[in-house]
């Protein structure tokens, strides 16, 4: 059954071949085309403010912090390779006071000295350990014109006996600072001075120079004289010249004591002065002490 009456025709009817309608914006026709492209568009800008706002900063920071750690490496290296040189330089350093503190246990100190008188007086008298063979040798003629001209045994021998005549510090120890062993050296050492003499025959003066240089201190003998001894009273200067006689010995002895202890680091020279530095102005007295520059 047909009902054409139910039928109702719809307005517009006319207009559906002409396709659907799309929302407008801004006079613009949202097409599925334009909206393409402006999804597009949206997803390169959001990308660009995404990059910008997000990738950028951390991209940067990457990069900041890849350049620290670079920084950091690079000091740590140089670090280890300070170290490694302070050890070279320490193991250097423990050496030159090694060897420092050798070269100070040859100089004199306060017990060498107290004990030098001592030393060298043992020195002379065992020097006279062979004088028993030495009469009854080389000087047997000697003694026994002595004892024809009247001397006896006992003088004999103690004309034949080295004997400390003189033993004199001559002050109390100086500073060095006149130069005498190089400016290097002055103001570090002090110097203990000491006029002694001996009598005693040429050898017995031989063998007891040879061993005072072989005492413990470092010494340094000066004003070296040598003389023929005066004769003792019981024989006869006359006498004397016809025979051996012994001769007196005379020298001044120096004993250099360092000042500073050798293991101690000294402290390191003031930097030499710029050029001008230190020089008065025009119109300015020098300063005290030193004279005012040519032509002033």
């Amino acid at each position: 059954m047909t009902f054409t009456d139910d039928f109702v025709p719809v307005e517009g009817m006319d207009d559906l071949g002409e396709g659907p309608a799309y929302p407008t914006a801004f006079g613009i026709e949202l097409t599925p085309k334009v909206q393409g492209i402006a999804i597009a568009v949206a997803g390169i800008v959001g990308a660009v403010v995404l990059f910008t706002r997000i990738v950028a900063p951390v991209q940067q920071s990457v990069t900041e912090l890849e350049t620290r750690i670079a920084d950091k490496e690079l000091q740590l290296e140089s670090q280890q390779a300070s170290l490694a040189q302070q050890e070279e330089v320490k193991a250097e350093l423990d050496q030159v006071i090694q060897q420092r503190v050798g070269i100070y246990g040859l100089l004199g100190d306060s017990s060498s000295l107290d004990t030098l008188l001592l030393d060298i007086n043992q020195q002379i008298k065992a020097s006279n350990g062979g004088l028993t063979q030495l009469l009854a040798g080389r000087l047997a003629t000697t003694v026994q014109t002595l004892k024809l001209l009247g001397a006896s045994d006992p003088v004999v021998r103690a004309l034949y006996t080295a004997d400390l005549r003189q033993f004199n510090p001559a002050g109390d120890a100086g500073l060095i600072t006149d130069g005498t062993y190089g400016p290097e050296l002055d103001g570090k050492l002090e110097r203990q001075s000491v006029n002694i003499s001996f009598v005693s025959l040429f050898d017995q003066a031989q063998a007891i120079l040879r061993n005072v240089e072989r005492l413990e201190p470092l010494v340094i003998i000066r004003d070296f004289n040598q003389t023929w001894a005066i004769a003792p009273d019981e024989i006869d200067e006359d006498v004397l010249n016809r025979v051996v006689r012994p001769i007196a010995t005379s020298f001044t002895l120096e004993v250099l004591v360092p000042v500073a202890d050798p293991t101690e680091i000294p402290a390191p020279p003031p930097p030499p002065a710029a050029e001008g530095e230190g020089v008065p102005a025009e119109g300015e007295a020098p300063p005290e002490g030193e004279a005012p520059p040519e032509g002033g």
